[in-house]
């Protein structure tokens, strides 16, 4: 009983190893083409899918100053301490247009909802796990540029070299 028990596992399990043994590629999953917008001060903002965008949303989109900007294939990526995963734009092109800090938003199946991530060189990829709609969205954009802006202001000001000391502008009183 023995010899055909293996006889008959043998194969199966061999075809087993060989399946997983194969190599899987990127081709293998979905693919979603992205959106992408920036505003006057270089803030991005990245909708997939594309084929999914309503007016509604690229009305509110184009009322918060972002214009379109290009469009292509998405890719997984992950932040820049390598947490969390999502479709956005290649990385080349996010280097190609310097934008350091954007939001994405996935057009969610429903054609309602979207969910948001925010990605930032300093914090990486955040993705909270509300869904939102069209003008919660909104509110919520403006409040990340905010964000975005607050931090800008942090890391452009300029220091004052005095000798024996080092003082920020706004302390020796320069705005």
């Amino acid at each position: 009983m023995r010899p055909n028990f293996r006889k008959t596992i043998a194969p199966a399990l061999f075809a087993w190893i060989a399946i997983l043994a194969l190599p899987f590629t990127a081709d293998a999953g979905p693919k979603y083409f992205y959106q992408l917008y920036n505003n006057s001060e270089n803030f991005g903002l990245v909708i997939f899918p594309k084929e999914r965008i309503f007016p509604e949303l690229e009305h509110a989109v184009q009322s918060l100053g972002f214009k379109k900007l290009g469009s292509g294939e998405a890719v997984m990526r992950s932040g820049s301490k390598k947490e969390n995963f999502t479709y956005m734009m290649p990385e080349e092109v996010q280097k190609k247009h310097r934008l350091e800090k954007f939001i994405i938003l996935q057009v969610l199946a429903d054609g309602v909802g979207i969910m948001v991530g925010i990605y930032e060189q300093e914090f990486g990829l955040t993705l909270p796990t509300k869904v939102f709609i069209v003008q919660e969205l909104k509110d919520n954009i403006s409040k990340t540029l905010d964000i975005f802006r607050k931090q800008l202001r942090q890391e452009k000001q300029e220091i004052e070299w005095i000798p024996g000391a080092i003082i920020n502008r706004e302390q020796i009183g320069y705005h």
